[in-house]
């Protein structure tokens, strides 16, 4: 999740030379440097002292798996191995002592992470020659590329347009679009509860993106198997957003460097200068998931733009945030999110709110600690896999400004929980998640969240009532209205902009080969009647005379879908 973790008995301390900012700073010319991981113990305060002052001084030099933030617990680092001696030194000076747990970070990238293992290859094979299940294939078990995960849940809409629903929140600085898939029976109706899912905020863990696709394929694979999943898809909407931090998770993949792969933030605002040795360092990026509106800027953070926790010039600062925001307050969705889950790795942790303060919490925490002590039950009764349950700032560190204390604290989602994922805090991988652990990762984790979807698939079928709306309305013209009031009965509905950002979406969607092919299902899409088209008002989908003859208030109910993909049809232009 973070470059500043507490663990249990363990930090993680990620060290380079000055020349080279690990995550901050890649260097573009000459051979990549050796980097080495040393687990160090600190056992009273001088030293927890010795190495916070350590962060604080080189924060553009370093990143910090995990910060120190109790007496007791060790560090790992991973320190340049030119830069050895002065690390040694450092330590020794301080009287704490250190291991070498590993010798060679890129290396271990290279074994862990490239090239499929025999088991991945087997399950990969059996998963796309399984004739049961998603009709839309995915190769689980590896890591793939955005546009692949992209094509991927495109395929699905094509294979069951009833029940998945491509979306777009917003365009990224690089030009890629911020895509998720929306599951639901009758997909098309939006007055449904909603389940919100995201994953890979942080762009080096992988391991999270893989565990929200696998949540896709269940939803989809099992409706016709699992009886808790096919109520919820037909009592619920699911929103999955599996990347959402797309330009930082692509840079990640560009290079088996350390300084490449493990890179966090996202891609805004990086420039570049020349070090002491005239080597090309470039700086910059948001840590996205400090980045919102709750308690911003308070702890965890830095104002240092070459730091790893670089909170950014305001809240809401980066499209990224910006469009999650819009997306979860529009009329669509606000008032409607019953649930808020987002994958993080590492250290196996189901955290509740809140993360900004020590021993603070909402007023429902029994129910939070309810359901997710039963979700952490169940998934740990899968593999035998042992997570910790609390909130962040008691079981890990303070930290403001995330996005699972917005969704709490500002938009009064009920079931709120942030998930540390595998690797546990005693391993030595850290992100480096080795591929044959991704299946198993993700079958225990869905095993857990499968207690907080049959929490609110049943809270759906028993409430009658209305539910009180969050602390404020975002009106189309992007004003906010605070509000303690219930749904009203009308809807207000958001126009999507259009301009330069969408015709970049729109090209970006054409790219997928599986665009132009035609799906392997039983239903073909209605002929609609021809006309000839006014200007750009024309219909992106082929299903839309369908949706509007099985609903005649589809146009109104999903106004922000329909405008975008039916505007022909519902008479949007």
């Amino acid at each position: 999740m973070t470059t500043i973790r507490t663990r249990n008995g363990l930090w993680l301390l990620v060290v380079f030379t000055v020349s080279v900012a690990f995550g901050n700073a890649e260097i573009l010319e000459g051979a990549p440097p050796k980097f080495q991981v040393l687990r160090a113990h600190a056992s009273d305060v001088p030293q927890l002292n010795a190495l916070r002052d350590i962060q604080h001084k080189t924060e553009n030099e370093l990143d910090f798996w995990q910060t120190p933030s109790k007496v007791g617990h060790r560090a790992d680092i991973m320190v340049d191995a030119d830069r050895m001696e002065w690390l040694d030194a450092v330590l020794k000076s301080s009287n704490i002592s250190y291991d070498v747990i590993i010798d060679d970070v890129q290396k271990l990238i290279l074994e862990k992470e490239h090239g499929p293992s025999r088991y991945s290859k087997l399950l990969f094979s059996k998963r796309m020659h399984n004739e049961g299940g998603n009709r839309a294939r995915y190769g689980f078990g590896e890591y793939h590329s955005y546009q692949t995960i992209c094509d991927w849940m495109i395929d699905i809409e094509k294979k069951y347009p009833d029940k998945a629903k491509v979306f777009t929140m917003g365009t990224t600085v690089e030009g890629r679009p911020i895509q998720g898939i929306k599951i639901g029976n009758q997909v098309w109706r939006n007055d449904k509860r909603i389940f919100w899912i995201d994953g890979g905020i942080h762009a080096r863990e992988w391991a999270a993106v893989h565990t929200t696709l696998w949540f896709i394929d269940r939803l989809i694979a099992d409706y016709n198997d699992d009886a808790l999943v096919r109520t919820a898809v037909d009592r619920l909407n699911f929103y999955i957003l599996p990347v959402a931090n797309p330009d930082g998770y692509e840079y990640s993949r560009s290079d088996v460097s350390p300084m490449v792969r493990l890179w966090r933030k996202n891609r805004a605002g990086v420039v570049c200068k020349k070090d002491r040795w005239f080597r090309d360092r470039c700086c910059g990026g948001v840590d996205l998931n400090r980045n919102y509106d709750w308690h911003f800027g308070e702890t965890g953070s830095s104002t240092d733009k070459c730091s790893e926790i670089y909170q950014g010039s305001s809240a809401f600062s980066e499209i990224e945030t910006r469009s999650m925001r819009d997306f979860l307050t529009s009329p669509e969705l606000n008032g409607k999110i019953d649930a808020f889950i987002t994958l993080h790795t590492y250290s196996q942790m189901w955290i509740h709110p809140y993360s900004h303060a020590r021993k603070s919490v909402p007023a429902d925490v029994a129910e939070l600690e309810r359901v997710g002590k039963a979700a952490v039950a169940a998934l740990e009764n899968t593999y035998g896999t042992q997570y910790k349950f609390g909130t962040g700032s008691d079981i890990l560190y303070p930290s403001a400004g995330g996005s699972d204390d917005w969704a709490k604290g500002t938009l009064r989602i009920k079931y709120v929980y942030l998930l540390e994922l595998r690797p546990g805090e005693d391993v030595w991988d850290g992100f480096i998640l080795d591929q044959h652990q991704l299946i198993p990762t993700a079958k225990e984790t869905w095993n857990g969240v499968k207690v907080v979807i049959r929490a609110v698939s049943d809270q759906a079928a028993s409430h009658a009532s209305p539910r009180v709306l969050p602390a404020f309305v975002r009106r189309p013209n992007g004003s906010v209205v605070r509000t303690n009031t219930r749904r009203p009965g009308s809807r207000q509905f958001m126009r999507r902009p259009g301009g330069f950002a969408q015709q970049r979406i729109v090209q970006f969607r054409n790219r997928s080969p599986n665009r132009g092919q035609t799906s392997n299902t039983n239903q073909r899409p209605p002929q609609q009647q021809q006309q000839r088209p006014r200007g750009n008002c024309v219909d992106r989908s082929a299903w839309c005379a369908s949706w509007l003859s099985a609903n005649s208030q589809v146009c109104q109910i999903s106004a922000i879908y329909m405008r975008q993909d039916c505007a022909r049809t519902c008479r949007f232009c």
